[in-house]
């Protein structure tokens, strides 16, 4: 493995506006599940031998969990950030205990958020969303921020070129469902991750450098090419986003092809598997132990043109 990768580093935050209270000195577990399905990700997360005065803390005093993951001498960052949503105490041995935590990313807004407002005529596609996102809820949830790339992507895409609206209109209603409506209008797939609002184009990737995944920069075992879409697992890095582009060799892949009536062919291969070799994520789940061997990150990716795409085409080592 590349030397950046080494000395695994991690982080775990539990916090309530200024006051925090940082558990990264003990030992922790866990693992998270992200993915641009319009649905909140989530944390589990198990920490060690906490006091009980601590313990009563999480969840009540704080309600906010931030997990920071990566290496010493190399990438670090943000993996999850949310808010708790339960806890639990227990014991593994007489010796031993813990405090499970579950936490939700984005769950109050895509959940609860109601909006009620009018939008006048000659509104542009971009008003319409930033509307949709950033207009305070009826029942009290706050608004929900654009991530950095978003303005970028709304310009670059058929949103950017549409025409303003030739009438005014009523929203009312879940501001999910407004959001899914104008994302499959313009083309766009939707989520919210770490607390912002994520676009990635249906055809496209999110700005930014690929990560090249190789049995030297952190990718274990082979990848599969499967309808899903090609599942790989690599060391655990904190630049592989949902929406951003991995760089797999197509030789590193496992390739499937099916028979039917005594004819071979390969209908998932075409579309799964690209010979230049970039995919976006779609999921990403990461899992790991900072005192045991888990330290992963378990990828479905879907395979994207670069060549088509007026988009960042840069490439980075994974570390």
């Amino acid at each position: 493995m590349s030397n950046v990768q080494f000395g695994r580093k991690a982080s775990l935050i539990v916090s309530t506006g200024t006051q925090g209270l940082d558990l990264s000195d003990f030992r922790f577990t866990f693992r998270t599940t992200n993915s641009d399905a319009q649905t909140p990700n989530t944390l589990y997360v198990r920490v060690y031998n906490l006091s009980p005065q601590t313990v009563a803390k999480i969840g009540t005093e704080f309600g906010t969990v931030t997990l920071q993951a990566g290496y010493e001498t190399g990438n670090f960052g943000i993996i999850f950030q949310g808010s708790i949503k339960q806890t639990t105490t227990g014991r593994e041995r007489n010796v031993d205990s813990y405090v499970d935590i579950w936490g939700a990313d984005g769950d109050e807004w895509s959940n609860f958020s109601v909006i009620s407002q009018s939008i006048v005529a000659g509104q542009t596609p971009k008003q319409v969303i930033t509307a949709i996102t950033g207009a305070a809820s009826s029942n009290g949830t706050p608004p929900i921020k654009f991530a950095d790339d978003a303005n970028g992507l709304i310009a670059g895409s058929a949103a950017g070129t549409a025409q303003a609206l030739s009438r005014g209109k009523v929203l009312f209603g879940m501001s999910r469902d407004y959001a899914r409506d104008w994302a499959n209008k313009y083309g766009f797939r939707w989520s919210i991750q770490n607390g912002q609002f994520v676009l990635v184009p249906v055809t496209g990737y999110r700005p930014g450098e690929a990560v090249v995944l190789s049995s030297t920069t952190g990718l274990i075992g082979v990848p599969e090419a499967t309808q899903d879409g090609v599942r790989a697992r690599a060391l655990l890095n904190p630049l592989i986003r949902i929406g951003c582009l991995v760089q797999i060799a197509q030789s590193d892949i496992n390739q499937i092809t099916t028979q039917q009536q005594g004819l071979s062919y390969s209908p998932a291969i075409a579309t799964v598997v690209t010979a230049a070799g970039f995919y976006r994520v779609m999921v990403a789940e990461f899992s790991g132990d900072t005192r045991g061997q888990d330290w992963y990150v378990d990828m479905i990716c879907l395979a994207v043109d670069v060549s088509a795409s007026n988009q960042d085409q840069s490439v980075a080592a994974a570390g």
